[in-house]
């Protein structure tokens, strides 16, 4: 099954090669991982987690990763997709921000419908 970054205007999944991470448990770290998606996706809520939401590796510094796995990575001998978080990481890197980019607020979403509306009837 391939699995998808649910984060705002990512479109890395596990088949494109990134490692992508199961929301955890605790909540006070769910919380945390919400509040990093929010910031891309204002729809985003704790409710809307599901078994298949995940957030890929772009977003996770090499210091989230247990130390042995983050070094094997970088010396070519692991796979960054079977590297482990450590159990208290949390989402900080938004990712290349031209992939991701920050979505437009509905007035503008609603102001550009109203015009190109306007256009079509001139």
């Amino acid at each position: 099954m391939v699995f998808y970054c649910i984060c705002g205007g990512c479109n890395n999944s596990s088949k494109s090669g990134h490692r992508v991470h199961c929301f955890p448990k605790d909540k006070g770290i769910l919380r945390s991982w919400v509040q990093f998606v929010k910031f891309r996706r204002a729809d985003f809520s704790a409710s809307s987690v599901t078994a298949y939401s995940r957030i890929c590796s772009a977003h996770f510094k090499e210091e989230d990763y247990h130390s042995g796995d983050a070094k094997m990575v970088s010396l070519g001998l692991k796979s960054k997709r079977t590297a482990k978080l450590i159990p208290n990481a949390v989402p900080s890197v938004h990712a290349n921000h031209s992939a991701c980019p920050v979505p437009r607020s509905r007035d503008t979403v609603c102001r550009k419908r109203e015009i190109a509306t306007v256009s079509i009837m001139l």
